[in-house]
């Protein structure tokens, strides 16, 4: 009977180094084939996800243009400040309030001058309608600078409309109006 060839000693070490180095060899390109199949889908996921180049450009063009046709702020001051008083539990309160406006067409200015009196007694009426507690929240401040531009915008509207119709040009002035009111001073005692 033949014997079997046994293998020697170094023959069994070699065989289990180059199972070794597959594995690893194995390993590694599996590693390396991950990261190439992240990249892949990542950059392809920010190609699907990521806008048209020529919506961007257009939003950017539009920005562009809006800077350059917005006009730089004017700040008219409604001087003197308004002066309210209220009885509050039978005592005597008051409210100081000074007021400046934020608009953007200079024309405005004229319109705001000329019918300034009519503006204020709408803004004295409003203050002199509010709860004196009311005003002492941050919410109530807040209510009166809409309802006092609400009633600035709508006296400007009035008389623009007004001088729009006495116009006899075909194009009709396009109305500009206030866009905030500011409260420079509010003491309340």
């Amino acid at each position: 009977m033949a014997a079997a060839p046994q293998k020697a000693p170094n023959d069994a070490g070699a065989e289990a180094g180059g199972k070794k180095k597959k594995k690893l060899m194995l390993m590694i390109g599996l590693a390396v084939a991950l990261v190439a199949v992240s990249i892949g889908g990542t950059v392809a996921a920010l190609k699907i996800l990521a806008p048209a180049p020529a919506a961007t450009e257009e939003a950017a063009a539009e920005e562009t243009e809006k800077e350059s046709t917005l006009a730089p702020a004017i700040y008219f001051d409604m001087a003197p400040n308004f002066t309210i008083n209220f009885n509050v539990n039978g005592r005597q309160r008051y409210l100081q309030a000074a007021m400046t406006l934020l608009f953007r067409d200079p024309a405005l200015e004229e319109l705001l001058k000329l019918h300034m009196p009519a503006i204020r007694n709408g803004l004295v009426m409003l203050l002199s309608s509010k709860n004196f507690e009311e005003l002492q929240t941050p919410e109530g401040k807040e209510t009166l600078k809409e309802e006092a531009l609400e009633i600035i915008n709508k006296q400007l509207k009035k008389e623009q409309q007004a001088l729009a119709e006495k116009s006899e040009d075909e194009e009709k002035p396009k109305i500009t109006q206030v866009e905030e009111v500011l409260f420079t001073n509010f003491v309340m005692q």
